[in-house]
């Protein structure tokens, strides 16, 4: 009993004896709220004032995507060379001044879809730098040994910033405009900017460049720390494969509730906030599924309750209230499971990844994972302008038995616990 309250002691006192990671964990939960609010916003904007296709909000989730294929290498390697907070702080002011320009062009009634389209890309560069740094920022603020814990604050904040932030839109989208939604995602990325500028230098000196060392030659040895550890490896194939699908499902997913069931966007919002709780229940039951099964069975497990989500998003037939019932089910499922794999993958490949390639190896990881989002993206726009949102859904519902499958076969189910892989490139233990 006494161990169970500390370990509870210690993680909820954990942000508070540390200033620096709890401004860092301030200035993420901010961002996430707003992001989330305009999670709702910026296709109800295309849809709703630009009368935007479905293809065309596919387009518009693909191009805030895009910079992880184009950029995410050659990102993690120049992190490896600069002052990641600096990285950070750049990145969060540029989103919230391109956000700002929505709500400043609908005012002056010159939005346009090609508008959205060009400041999308540009949060989506932001995004793929500050995404990147902020895990060299992180293992920089704590000790190896705190990561597990500094994760799951982390994926806490995100959780709840993804619950509340829906909830949130709905009731700006009852009060005001979708654009205003949207200016207060730019502001909120001010805020998590003045949170930045409170932590204490955690960079450490700069790192120098080594004159025989090129581009080409540290982005090849962030990809070969990959290929070399089996943990990464299959990390970087489900990863994909579970983005692939989850972008496709939101590409057509906020149109069939908007369209195909007739539902109003602040009614949408609270569909997306029920399934938000989700995400809340697989943070709060995290800890002891990962103490029952260990953490690669609980990467399995959280994969098998992916599956069962899509599935049930499947199943669901018609308008009808029970048609809602389904589909909102089913992404409160596919939510749950995101906290479990999220943190126990990432805080493992953070303690198994060398400080001096934490840049690199995130970036390439973030490549492989991320890179397949507008992929998915395109995809589910162009088959839900083919073939019907509904199909595509059934389409995708079945599509998550993959990455199930796929853990099924990996390492994953032989971890017990972190020492289970060898640190410094070795492959998982049989």
């Amino acid at each position: 009993m006494d161990d169970v309250m500390s370990a509870r002691k210690k993680w909820w006192s954990f942000a508070t004896e540390r200033p620096d990671f709890r401004n860092l964990w301030a200035a993420q939960s901010i961002s996430v709220l707003g992001s989330q609010i305009s999670l709702i916003a910026f296709p109800l904007i295309a849809i709703s004032l630009l009368d935007a296709s479905v293809s065309q909000v596919g387009v518009l989730a693909a191009l805030e995507r895009a910079p992880f294929l184009l950029f995410g290498l050659i990102a993690g390697v120049l992190i490896d060379r600069w002052r990641p907070r600096r990285v950070l702080l750049i990145a969060d002011w540029v989103r919230a001044v391109a956000i700002g320009l929505i709500p400043t062009a609908a005012l002056l009634d010159v939005l346009s879809i090609e508008w959205l389209f060009a400041i999308g890309f540009v949060i989506g560069v932001c995004t793929v730098f500050f995404d990147i740094a902020y895990q060299n920022v992180l293992t920089g603020t704590v000790v190896p040994a705190d990561l597990l814990t500094a994760n799951r604050w982390l994926e806490t904040s995100r959780t709840v910033g993804e619950m509340s932030g829906p909830g949130a839109a709905a009731v700006l989208l009852k009060v005001v405009s979708a654009p205003v939604a949207i200016a207060v995602d730019a502001v909120s990325f001010a805020v998590s900017a003045l949170f930045l500028h409170a932590m204490h230098a955690t960079d450490g000196p700069k790192p120098e460049r080594k004159r025989e060392t090129s581009i080409w030659v540290d982005l090849k040895a962030g990809l070969r720390f990959i290929r070399q550890t089996s943990f990464l490896r299959w990390n970087a194939i489900i990863g994909a494969t579970w983005n692939l699908l989850f972008q496709a499902l939101l590409a057509v997913f906020f149109v069939y509730l908007a369209r195909d069931l007739g539902l109003s966007p602040a009614t949408v919002a609270v569909v997306v906030f029920v399934g938000s709780l989700g995400a809340v229940v697989g943070v709060l039951t995290m800890g002891r599924i990962n103490k029952w099964l260990g953490l690669g069975p609980a990467i399995v497990f959280s994969m098998c309750v992916t599956s069962a989500g899509g599935l049930l998003l499947a199943t669901a037939n018609g308008s009808t209230i029970w048609a809602v019932v389904i589909v909102g089910a089913g992404f409160t499922l596919i939510n749950a499971s995101q906290p479990l794999f999220n943190v126990n993958v990432i805080s493992i490949r953070q303690i198994i990844t060398p400080r001096h390639l934490m840049g690199r190896t995130t970036a390439a990881i973030r490549f492989l994972v991320w890179g397949t989002l507008p992929i998915g993206a395109l995809a589910g726009g162009f088959l839900g302008q083919a073939f019907g949102t509904k199909a595509t859904i059934i389409g995708i519902g079945a599509g998550y038995l993959i990455p199930a499958a796929m853990t099924l076969v990996s390492p994953f189910r032989r971890i017990r616990q972190i020492s289970d892989i060898e640190v410094g490139g070795g492959a998982a233990a049989t």
